[in-house]
């Protein structure tokens, strides 16, 4: 297991997006994404009598495929993947009800989102291996999908992942509530306190009770190099009074670590001067992780020998 530091000071956005992280209701996407410049224009591809939205750049093999978190666009990658795709093929897409996407009635699990994922790299004849790069709720899917199809992944990068007990740990943690707090106060602690259980509770309606009980059967990945990047997220929580940052930023950095025990090519960095958000406020901290990735990455003869 390796360490190392990075401290990135933002550059590139001029909105203070670091305090959004703890619910839906404050993972806004900034409404004014322009056109990438390199960028291909997005596809709809039908998966299946239902469409999802597809941004693919560069050429090469490992394929990046970048995995959004909760209650985001795709598009809030595009720093992300115009600058790796000078390296590699990175492909990102909008989920189900997300987007340009269809949307698709009913509950929505890890593993359906997970199976939508394999169905949209076939039909758009995407080959892997593949290096996974989750941010948030998207570091469990990808964790989901290198458990279930370990023989296509070839590395995995967790940014700021969503873990399973989080709900748990830190939902006790709000104090009681009262009159005068902030809106959003009160909407992030009654979705935390509870209110992730309803899958109404999220744009995508996700079953957070089936997904997370998915993520559970995820006790090992084997050899799959995995990195984890952790961010500063309760360091630059507004709703969090500043004398208690730390000790909740502490407990976060835990959690985080824990992922380490799933791979024996595990390690880990820091990015504590950036928000939850890393791809838009350190997106470079992101870059390098995956070019990372991707020099460390499995040899495909070996993802082709493990299922024979």
């Amino acid at each position: 297991m390796q360490f190392r530091l990075q401290q990135y000071w933002p550059k590139c956005s001029q909105r203070d997006t670091k305090g959004q992280a703890m619910s839906e209701h404050q993972a806004i996407t900034p409404a004014h994404t322009a056109p990438s410049p390199g960028i291909p224009e997005p596809q709809m591809i039908d998966i299946g009598g239902r469409r999802l939205e597809l941004t693919c750049a560069g050429a090469g093999s490992p394929s990046v495929v970048l995995e959004t978190g909760l209650g985001a666009e795709s598009d809030e990658w595009a720093i992300v993947q115009r600058e790796a795709s000078a390296a590699a093929r990175v492909i990102r897409y909008d989920r189900a009800n997300r987007g340009a996407s269809d949307r698709v009635a009913g509950p929505r699990t890890a593993l359906d989102m997970i199976e939508d994922l394999r169905a949209l790299l076939r039909v758009s004849q995407i080959e892997g291996p593949f290096i996974l790069v989750g941010h948030s709720f998207g570091g469990l899917l990808a964790r989901l999908y290198a458990h279930r199809y370990s023989e296509e992944v070839a590395g995995i990068v967790l940014v700021d992942a969503m873990h399973e007990d989080q709900f748990d740990v830190f939902g006790p943690l709000f104090p009681p509530a009262n009159g005068s707090e902030p809106l959003e106060l009160t909407r992030t602690r009654a979705f935390w306190q509870g209110g992730w259980r309803s899958p109404e509770a999220t744009t995508e309606r996700i079953d957070f009770v089936s997904s997370i009980r998915q993520a559970r059967e995820v006790r090992s990945l084997g050899d799959i190099p995995l990195h984890v990047l952790i961010a500063g997220t309760f360091l630059h929580q507004p709703l969090v009074p500043p004398e208690f940052r730390e000790r909740l930023q502490e407990r976060w950095e835990a959690l985080q670590r824990q992922f380490l025990t799933l791979s024996t090519r595990a390690t880990y960095s820091l990015a504590l001067s950036s928000g939850h958000f890393v791809q838009r406020d350190a997106p470079q901290v992101v870059c390098n992780a995956i070019k990372e990735s991707l020099a460390s990455r499995r040899p495909f003869d070996l993802l082709r020998a493990s299922v024979r």
